[in-house]
């Protein structure tokens, strides 16, 4: 299979030796295939429910680069929510959790509520002169965001397939024996847990003892 770089992966992987090509791990244009080939069509893993139990609760994780807010509405429900102002780009959210009623850019004020909904903008009146479409400049926010046995999961992909399709049977049984295995109760730890969850596949490859050549 030829990428758009003109890369064959079948030729970076030997799967008679058990090896892989080393260029996996550093070549900047294959990172790049994988940002956006994997990480914007995959579902990625979030946090886990018991990290944002009420209203309000978030924890920053990321998606490929893009910062995004894993929270809760005011309804409960829950949301993902790409953290970056639709004004001037600037993050809205910069602690890594905690609670809030809203998130506002510190650039230019502008706030959205917990579902995404620009709900506040200095100056809509003076310079925009209440002509400024606030519906249509939410943040932007996943495509699919979905829930197995507590761990949260979201894609960018709106064509992804459900949640529990993409897990398969290996995957939920994964998360279930996790589930049975690792505490949630201790922030720090939640935190940490979160963090090596959402790292590189590329962690998986070296954990199963496949080798680089």
């Amino acid at each position: 299979m030829h990428a758009r770089n003109g890369i064959d992966y079948r030729l970076l992987v030997d799967l008679d030796h058990g090896t892989v090509d080393r260029r996996i791990f550093f070549a900047g244009d294959i990172y790049e295939t994988e940002l956006r080939r994997i990480f914007a069509r995959a579902w990625n893993f979030m946090c886990h429910e018991s990290q944002i139990p009420n209203p309000g609760d978030f924890f920053l994780n990321f998606i490929g680069e893009d910062s995004v807010i894993a929270t809760r509405d005011r309804d409960g429900n829950l949301q993902v929510l790409l953290n970056t102002c639709r004004h001037r780009g600037n993050a809205v959210c910069r602690a890594e959790l905690g609670h809030a009623t809203s998130f506002m850019c510190t650039y230019h004020g502008w706030t959205y509520d917990l579902e995404g909904k620009l709900i506040g903008v200095p100056g809509y009146k003076n310079f925009y002169h209440e002509d400024l479409k606030r519906h249509e400049w939410g943040l932007i926010k996943a495509a699919k965001v979905g829930s197995y046995k507590g761990f949260v999961f979201a894609t960018m992909d709106p064509t992804a397939p459900p949640l529990d399709e993409y897990l398969g049977e290996v995957g939920r049984l994964g998360l279930a024996w996790w589930r049975r295995t690792a505490t949630w109760r201790s922030s720090t730890a939640s935190r940490n847990t979160a963090s090596a969850a959402t790292g590189s596949w590329r962690s998986t490859i070296c954990s199963t003892g496949i080798t680089c050549r």
